[in-house]
């Protein structure tokens, strides 16, 4: 006859070994995520959307946490998207206004050789938001950043693009994604 502490080891390596399966059945593709847990954000995933694993052979800015979004189909081994959605969160070692900062970040769009179409200020998840639609004819694309800074000094942008003629066919996906974004904070 077993004993408590047998059973309960038993119970607690059989949950162990679960979760990992389950934690591996999603990294290979097999269950597909519904949702992703930033450092310091949670935001759902559109159906027709997939998370993209951070490429091997792209730099990404030092201290910067950057996840990508791109629709189901999308081989981005294969192929640059032309659609997609970024988050950029990165922990700021002196406190920032992003209303303070966001006349600095339009004239960097400009001088970036972009045509500003549109621009403003609304609220995610009771965080202040600058927003800011643009040109970028270089890729072509319109582009539609929002920008916050967190009271704990964490800066974020989350980032769609899209071709102009795909811009608003697409960007309902994109606003699916960005209502469902809450910041999350935690002490570990």
């Amino acid at each position: 006859m077993e004993n408590a502490s047998s059973r309960l080891t038993k119970a607690m390596v059989i949950f162990v070994v679960a979760v990992l399966v389950i934690k591996n059945a999603t990294s290979s593709g097999i269950f597909e995520a519904t949702a992703h847990k930033g450092k310091g954000f949670y935001v759902k995933i559109p159906e027709k959307w997939k998370r993209v694993k951070k490429r091997k052979d792209v730099v990404y800015p030092e201290g910067v946490e950057v996840v990508m979004f791109v629709p189901k189909g999308v081989d981005v081994e294969r192929e640059i998207p032309d659609v997609y959605i970024t988050i950029f969160e990165k922990k700021l070692s002196t406190p920032i206004w992003i209303e303070d900062e966001i006349p600095g970040i339009r004239a960097g769009i400009v001088q970036a050789g972009h045509q500003i179409l549109d621009m403003g200020q609304i609220k995610l998840d009771e965080v202040i938001s600058e927003w800011v639609v643009y040109h970028d004819k270089k890729t072509p694309a319109l582009v539609l950043d929002f920008y916050m800074v967190t009271d704990n000094s964490t800066y974020y942008k989350i980032q769609y693009a899209a071709p102009p003629e795909e811009f608003n066919r697409v960007r309902k996906d994109f606003e699916e994604l960005k209502d469902s974004f809450k910041f999350r904070f935690s002490l570990f």
